[in-house]
């Protein structure tokens, strides 16, 4: 694609909200494999005892089978590190590949 936001993945923490985190871009197999390993260390540091992270969707543009297998790992380490999660504003493209791909159920939605 020739836009460059298009190859671009971003996470911002709100500062509002230290337990929210912002996606915004495309989360897909250009982008996951910069930012896979980091996720679950920040994540991690933004762990509060009463309150579940959350990963805000709503600014992903693009996502494809590597964006969701990102998110189902995600799902499976925090699950081992004890840290809780939500996702909110999934787009309807992550939704229908969870379909497709049979793993909706696991999708922790907001």
């Amino acid at each position: 694609m020739s836009d460059s936001n298009a190859s671009r993945m971003t996470v911002d923490n709100d500062p509002a909200s230290p337990e929210c985190f912002v996606l915004s871009g495309s989360l897909n197999r250009d982008t996951v494999p910069y930012f896979w390993r980091n996720s679950l260390q920040q994540l991690a540091s933004a762990q509060s005892d009463d309150k579940p992270l959350t990963l805000d969707l709503h600014n992903v543009g693009h996502i494809d089978t590597a964006g969701l297998a990102w998110i189902m790992n995600l799902i499976r380490d925090t699950k081992q590190k004890n840290i809780q999660f939500k996702i909110a504003n999934p787009p309807a493209t992550l939704l229908n590949l969870a379909k497709i791909s049979d793993v909706e159920r696991f999708l922790p939605i907001q």
